[in-house]
């Protein structure tokens, strides 16, 4: 019995991978992974990480892909109610983690970013 997993990429998502936009976001988040050391979570722009805020930045990324996937297939007219649908949720539930990371900040259970001094 064939399986009803979808498999990733599909030929849609192949074909959307050719965009400008995908390959340039494609290359940024391999950018960022050769700058993460030994697992440590990368500072950019001199501000130091929590793991928290890490995982906060990883979903955003993420996000901002599926924008940019979703932008092309509404532009060429290929996106599914269902998939515009599956969209709407997952960035509920990052709003909902933006949120509740910035209440956890708040209530210092994720300590806030801080910058780190140069010193030559």
């Amino acid at each position: 019995m064939p399986s009803k997993k979808i498999t990733w990429p599909s030929e849609g998502d192949l074909k959307i991978a050719e965009s400008p936009e995908v390959i340039h976001l494609c290359r940024v988040l391999i950018g960022l992974r050769r700058l993460s050391r030994s697992g440590e979570p990368p500072s950019l722009s001199g501000v130091s990480m929590t793991r928290a805020t890490h995982k906060l930045v990883d979903v955003l990324l993420t996000v901002e892909a599926r924008v940019a996937v979703l932008r092309t297939q509404l532009t060429d007219g290929t996106a599914t109610p269902a998939a515009q649908r599956d969209f709407a949720d997952q960035v509920e539930e990052a709003v909902d983690l933006i949120r509740s990371h910035a209440d956890d900040t708040d209530a210092g259970i994720v300590a806030a970013s801080r910058h780190l001094l140069h010193t030559e």
